[in-house]
């Protein structure tokens, strides 16, 4: 015998999440869906129809809070944003004399391309948005910041792609196929890192905010300081100095994190780790986007993170075996 609509709406919703998840949750989820929907109008109903189709997906793909691929992007999340977003705080101050340069008049002059235009536009609005995706993560406002630092990610390569895809093709990627998979799959993967981060469990805990922090404050510091030594004059020496400091202190606070984190120990030292270490190789990954090579700091920084948590393995290794031994039972 069927039921009304609504339940049977609500039975057919609740297939699409595992048999064996369904039948440990499906009473209460199918509780929770019927108090929602009561009395509620049309676009309430398909939203949490939607919520419903979104989170069985994340059952399916292991995503949610309990499982461990989730609780990974959970603790990745923080780090990567920092890692995209904190540069934009010094090309905020780095752009915003822009408005008045020669090129700029020129752009928006009567002969400037509408391409050209478009792109300058995106290109303020993504330095902005990713420059306001660090301060809302600092502050613990996870949901405006991921979405700020998604559209901050993908914004750039599909403007890209909808002005210059011959120009790219030809010119760029039709002997470089590596090139073109890894600006293809960048900002798709921090993307989808940011945006599967399981809903309840934000990462806005303190450490989190402090690492977001730490992270843009290291970065925007010391490009300060390399465009004011540039705008004094450089050597050759203290160029190749400055770029490495501007590599290695960001990554440094990270690694600083990160041997707090495993100093600490628990249940989440693992995942802090595998979110620092992902999130530095997504920063050599931007590096290797914008000059085609990972530059040398990047390398040695990468080479301090692995060194680092390869050191504290085996000291918590040989801290579990001796606890684990105990003292020598005394002689009855």
């Amino acid at each position: 015998m069927s039921g009304t609509p609504e339940q049977d709406r609500t039975s057919r919703l609740l297939r699409l999440y595992p048999a064996s998840y369904r039948r440990e949750h499906g009473p209460q989820i199918a509780a929770i869906h019927a108090d929602v929907i009561r009395d509620a109008g049309r676009l309430a109903r398909l939203r949490e129809t939607a919520d419903m189709i979104r989170h069985a997906l994340r059952v399916h793909l292991c995503l949610t809070s309990a499982d461990g691929p989730g609780r990974f992007l959970a603790a990745t999340a923080p780090y990567l944003l920092a890692v995209v977003c904190a540069p934009a705080l010094f090309d905020v101050l780095a752009t915003s004399t822009s408005w008045t340069d020669e090129w700029t008049a020129q752009l928006w002059a009567d002969g400037g391309q509408t391409a050209d235009r478009v792109e300058w536009v995106v290109n303020e609005c993504v330095t902005l948005a990713c420059a306001l995706a660090v301060l809302f993560g600092a502050a613990g406002r996870w949901a405006p910041a991921r979405l700020l630092a998604v559209f901050g990610a993908v914004a750039p390569p599909v403007t890209t792609w909808v002005f210059e895809a011959d120009y790219l093709i030809y010119h760029h990627y039709l002997d470089r196929s590596l090139a073109a998979t890894s600006d293809i799959l960048y900002p798709v993967v921090i993307a989808l890192f940011l945006l599967c981060c399981p809903a309840d469990l934000p990462p806005v805990r303190v450490r989190d905010r402090a690492v977001i922090a730490a992270v843009a404050v290291a970065s925007f510091l010391t490009h300060t300081l390399a465009w004011v030594k540039g705008s004094l004059g450089e050597t050759a020496w203290t160029t190749q100095a400055l770029w490495t400091v501007e590599t290695l202190a960001p990554l440094t606070v990270l690694l600083v994190f990160l041997s707090t984190a495993l100093a600490r120990g628990g249940r989440n030292a693992r995942c802090t780790a595998a979110g620092v270490a992902t999130a530095a190789l997504f920063w050599l990954w931007r590096d290797y986007q914008l000059l085609g090579t990972v530059p040398y700091g990047g390398l040695l920084a990468a080479t301090l993170l692995g060194a680092a948590v390869l050191a504290a393995v085996v000291v918590r290794r040989r801290r579990r075996t001796a606890s684990s031994d105990g003292p020598a039972a005394p002689a009855a």
